[in-house]
């Protein structure tokens, strides 16, 4: 029986192969890819002994995968396999673990009647796949694991490398022991995703774990695949019993990377065609030519202490993306704000609506440090010169500053964006009488509040729908991966701008989700599929814990406006800081809303350019207000968060002139 059902196999298998091979013992954890790995084995007759386990029973959401029927629903996975095996070859020798593996088990599956010469791991259990290499490793078993996904191969050669750490050391970092007391995914997150390698996933796998508990309630897997990867595996189990490979490693057997031509999407954003940055030459230049129109009361000379002072408080302002615009300069008694155009041109950041606002707050940011010093300040916007030079400066002693000016002054250094989702609790008349006070003594800012949920909820739907574009347009997409995000605290450091995922205050899983969004081809998909929905999760938490949403309105969208719109914002946000109130701007739907109905240059199909003007009406209409609508946060009450945004070294932001 055994020589004619092999007969086929010489001489892809010798005769002496198949002998050793009937001499081995083979462990399968986990009957899904299992089932597909083991009857492969056994169609080949790549053992002479099977150890296979899984507790589960056969559900009818399995069919998609396991070659199987409806006539064994309910029935266990082991007796399943077991019975096709015996069909097929009843000489075979299985051995079932009906309970799966357990640490009560464990060294008998490894163990009992011989030990194993092969462990194939197909288990759905992180802290099994954790244990049960533990073991293998104590009694030098070499493990095999496939994951379907990309045909995800892992080789462990513990009978070869008696130190080799398990699973190529991605858990080293990690307590494994603490594992099996976690009680939440988020908590189980980083351990599940060092071992499957999230960077790694197939775009489709990653769409479908952002998709993870919205969409669908499990990992996907189809029965290609798992085919595939029992054919894979049965092939390598042979080459490693019958040492044929002596290595250890991750390997990917990517059909998509050898078949598939996706097309790549290149952004319009160019950076070969970003303008020069200002140097202290370009800027004594660019004063002597327009020196017209930057006409100015001198004041007094300013020394380097006071200088530099001013200057680490301007730069402490927030901007869009934190990319922090503004390029300071002090020559013959002035000090010049200029806007770093090489630094602005993003997707979003329309006219420079965003930069703009952005350089009046490092203005009352300046002016606020000047009060402390007892600087008077004789300042003035200059449109003209927009966007290039923006503001002149001089100054004067002599000046007493305000007790809320100083308080105002001592929260610049602390002010930071707050993504925090704390036990929602309202605000009180008197904080928002304040805050109201606080914008309106700009000329011609206004601040309304909204705090009922149904309004809120409202808004939330807007700003997911929003947030959810900006992924899908690729210019924006590719602005938000590049210029906005930095990946590691060292890149964030390096860099001296962008937002570092480390700020975010986000958890573990939501972590996650953000540094999947860098895969374009997994953002083409969600957009295919009308997925992303999981993307909305947090920001709808966001929304929900908000005191209140917050705007500030102007009576129209002129240059003047938006930098005085800066300005009353800042100073909105440290006073909110300092009555322990927290601020997160939530700026993305007004500036989709001005790019669709002022610049109408989206490119988008009907339905979403209705969508967003419908949208821009609703927002307008909850918040009571006919002017221009430049500046929305949500406000609350919680701790400061822990880590910051890094900011620009003084010296690439500030040069004094050679003429002063």
């Amino acid at each position: 029986f055994i020589t004619v059902r092999t007969n086929r196999n010489k001489y892809k298998i010798t005769e002496e192969e198949q002998q050793t091979l009937a001499t081995k013992k083979i462990g399968v954890v986990g009957l899904s890819v299992g089932q597909s790995v083991s009857l492969t084995l056994a169609m080949e007759r790549g053992f002479g002994e099977l150890r296979i386990a899984d507790f589960d029973e056969l559900d009818l959401s399995n069919l998609n995968r396991i070659r199987s029927g409806v006539h064994n629903i309910k029935l266990r996975k082991t007796v399943i396999v077991a019975r096709e095996i015996a069909e097929l070859d009843p000489y075979l020798k299985v051995v079932c673990f009906e309970e799966g593996i357990n640490e009560a088990n464990m060294q008998d599956f490894l163990q009992h009647n011989g030990k194993l010469d092969l462990l194939i791991d197909e288990c759905d259990s992180f802290d099994i796949k954790i244990q049960i290499r533990q073991a293998a490793k104590a009694f030098q078993i070499p493990v095999l694991m496939e994951g379907s996904d990309r045909c995800t191969i892992d080789i462990e050669r513990f009978d070869l490398e008696k130190n080799r750490p398990i699973l190529h050391g991605m858990v080293d970092h990690l307590d494994i022991a603490n594992y099996k007391n976690l009680k939440t995914f988020d908590e189980r997150i980083p351990y599940i995703s060092a071992v499957v390698g999230l960077e790694t996933l197939s775009p489709r796998m990653k769409a479908s774990a952002v998709e993870l508990m919205s969409t669908i309630s499990t990992w996907p897997q189809l029965a290609s695949a798992v085919t595939y990867g029992g054919g894979v595996s049965a092939d390598l189990s042979r080459k490693i019993l019958l040492k044929h490979i002596d290595y250890s490693g991750r390997y990917f057997l990517d059909l998509d990377e050898v078949f598939e031509k996706n097309k790549e999407h290149t952004a319009n954003t160019n950076t070969n065609e970003r303008p020069a940055a200002w140097t202290t030459s370009t800027i004594e230049q660019y004063i002597i030519e327009h020196e017209t129109d930057l006409k100015h009361p001198e004041g007094i000379a300013l020394n380097n202490e006071q200088l530099h002072y001013l200057i680490e408080a301007a730069k402490w302002a927030p901007s869009g993306g934190n990319n922090q615009p503004w390029r300071w300069h002090y020559q013959n008694k002035r000090l010049h704000l200029f806007m770093e155009l090489r630094d602005t041109l993003a997707y979003l950041d329309p006219d420079y609506l965003s930069s703009y606002q952005s350089m009046g707050a490092s203005i009352e940011n300046l002016l606020l440090a000047a009060a402390k010093l007892q600087l008077k300040v004789n300042w003035r916007l200059s449109p003209t010169l927009a966007p290039q030079h923006l503001a002149i400066f001089s100054f004067d002693t002599g000046y007493e500053p305000t007790a809320e000016e100083l308080r105002l002054e001592s929260i610049v250094p602390l002010r930071h964006t707050n993504r925090k989702s704390p036990e929602r609790s309202l605000l009180t008349e008197q904080e928002t009488n304040y805050l109201k006070q606080l914008v309106s003594e700009t000329s011609g800012a206004q601040l309304t509040f909204i705090d009922r949920s149904e309004d809120i909820k409202q808004l939330a739907d807007i700003a997911t729908a929003t947030d959810l574009l900006r992924m899908f347009i690729p210019e924006a997409h590719e602005d938000f991966i590049t210029r906005e995000m930095r990946w590691t605290p060292e890149q964030a450091i390096e860099a001296e701008d962008g937002i570092g995922i480390h700020t975010l205050d986000l958890n573990n899983n939501d972590s996650i989700g953000i540094k999947l969004l860098k895969d374009r081809k997994m953002i083409d998909f969600l957009q295919e599929i009308n997925g992303g929905s999981g993307f909305g999760r947090l920001l709808a938490q966001q929304f929900s814990s908000a005191s209140a949403l917050g705007l500030i309105s102007m009576s129209d969208r002129s240059f003047e406006s938006l930098m005085y719109c800066g300005v009353a914002s800042e100073k909105m946000w440290l006073g909110a800081n300092a009555i322990g109130l927290q601020i997160h701007p939530l700026n993305v739907p007004l500036l989709f809303f001005y790019k669709n109905s002022v610049q109408k240059n989206l490119s988008l199909n009907l339905e979403k350019t209705n969508y967003l003007m419908k949208a821009e009406q609703t927002l307008n209409q909850l918040f009571k207000q006919n002017g221009a609508a430049l500046f929305m946060f949500r406000i609350f009450r919680d701790s400061n968060s822990p880590e910051r945004t890094v900011r620009k070294s003084n010296h690439k932001i500030f040069s004094i002139g050679s003429l002063s």
